[in-house]
């Protein structure tokens, strides 16, 4: 088993569907800076994640097995906590429940596959494309090939028309041509993202909408090639390259885009949304003061900000990834980062802790098992019994977009304290 940080990527890879499709310049600009790929905590984690839910699906092992031990990934060395060991056995639960549910209903074996590495290369893309399926499953009495996809991070993706998912799809049937393949599901297992349509959703396709996506996608790799021919074109001529841009570029789907950080469409559509402008002693300045917008200009603004605060940590991640490289930044430096103090043996310094005289109650912390360890500790049939005991505390609010929340409006905190009049309404 290859750990998944280490694994190579094509060049156009299936998790990049979607933002090539939408952007046909990105690749042509990745592909020139070839700029290492930086992986952060939250990347590792999910790369974790991925990690021990192979190794569980392969051996039969749960997640919590693995609670305290260290995964290694590219560039971190994860402790699997329990949040991790949850999120990846949900998963685990899903694709082990394919086998049974299906044995159970037909009398026969599903066929599957873990982390199976797939290949475009027979449809006469213009570069290298493929990927890799989570795990893909065939049922044969229905007909039905299905790849369920893990997703560890917290930003909510939607299965419906997900290019991704598609590609994912595509490449699976592309692999078993001994297949009687009928229909194909795509499924989304995001146990950290809760969703209208629940943390596990699917979308079924039949295999001829597939193949006509397909022809879709061949266009839209085309035009990469053709935005990649024009790059190299435009290079080394400013007049010429700002016509790539405008032509070229679109930004909005640059989460993890290899080049967000230096994309000049998104620095200036970036600094569109905040409107920043110079003065004549060269001084950035803020034109659309908040205080002076309406509740739609708020409304307008708001949509637009992720996009911004993106940019801005794009640029950031930029810039440690070229000082750590030797590229020397003007005003700025690398510094170390310190963490908590911890223990260099904790065994041995609570002994010492004791034999001053402390007891073991002082120097020991005790808590309870949290109710999520419980629900393992239970089991499935009997984990209801702890319901009466569980809450789920308000601890405040969010602001968020009506579009990206199934949940109801909570009340302001004016619509609290203030009843309005039952004769004015107001």
């Amino acid at each position: 088993m290859v750990d998944h940080g280490e694994r190579e990527h094509a060049s156009w890879a299936a998790s990049a569907t979607a933002r090539n499709v939408h952007c046909p310049g990105a690749l042509a600009l990745a592909l020139d800076a070839n700029t290492p790929d930086k992986e952060t905590i939250h990347s590792a984690r999910g790369t974790a994640a991925h990690q021990i839910s192979e190794k569980c699906l392969r051996s039969g092992a749960d997640a919590d097995s693995f609670i305290g031990k260290i995964e290694k990934t590219k560039s971190h060395e994860i402790e699997i906590d329990e949040e991790l060991a949850n999120s990846a056995q949900e998963y685990i639960d899903y694709c082990r429940g394919c086998l049974s549910g299906y044995e159970g209903e037909f009398g026969g074996d599903a066929i599957f596959w873990i982390e199976e590495k797939f290949s475009l290369a027979e449809l006469g893309p213009p570069f290298d494309a493929g990927g890799t399926g989570d795990f893909v499953v065939y049922y044969p009495v229905c007909k039905v090939l299905e790849v369920v996809d893990l997703k560890n991070g917290m930003g909510v993706v939607d299965v419906k028309d997900n290019p991704q998912l598609r590609t994912y799809g595509l490449g699976a049937v592309l692999a078993h041509p001994e297949l009687d393949v009928e229909t194909v599901t795509v499924t989304i297992a995001q146990p950290r993202a809760p969703h209208k349509d629940g943390r596990i959703r699917s979308e079924t396709f039949h295999v001829a909408d597939l193949i006509a996506w397909t022809a879709d996608l061949l266009k839209s790799m085309h035009k990469s090639k053709a935005a990649m021919d024009a790059y190299e074109t435009a290079k080394g001529n400013s007049v010429l390259m700002d016509e790539w841009v405008a032509e070229w570029l679109q930004p909005g789907k640059c989460t993890f885009c290899p080049v967000e950080g230096t994309c000049p469409a998104l620095r200036r559509d970036a600094l569109s949304v905040a409107s920043v402008w110079f003065d004549d002693m060269n001084q950035p300045r803020i034109g659309n003061m908040p205080n002076e917008m309406s509740p739609e200009k708020i409304a307008e603004t708001l949509d637009m900000l992720p996009m911004l605060e993106d940019w801005v940590k794009a640029v950031r991640a930029y810039a440690h990834t070229q000082a750590e490289m030797g590229t020397t930044i003007p005003g700025w430096q690398l510094s170390e980062k310190i963490g908590n103090r911890r223990w260099i043996d904790a065994d041995v310094a609570l002994v010492e802790l004791m034999e001053q005289g402390f007891s073991e109650d002082q120097v020991y912390d005790r808590k309870p098992i949290s109710p999520a360890k419980a629900d393992k500790l239970l089991g499935a049939k009997r984990k209801a019994l702890i319901e009466p005991f569980v809450e789920r505390p308000v601890t405040g609010t969010n602001l968020v977009s009506e579009a990206k929340t199934s949940r109801p409006p909570a009340p302001s905190t004016a619509a609290k304290y203030f009843e309005p009049n039952s004769e004015t309404g107001e």
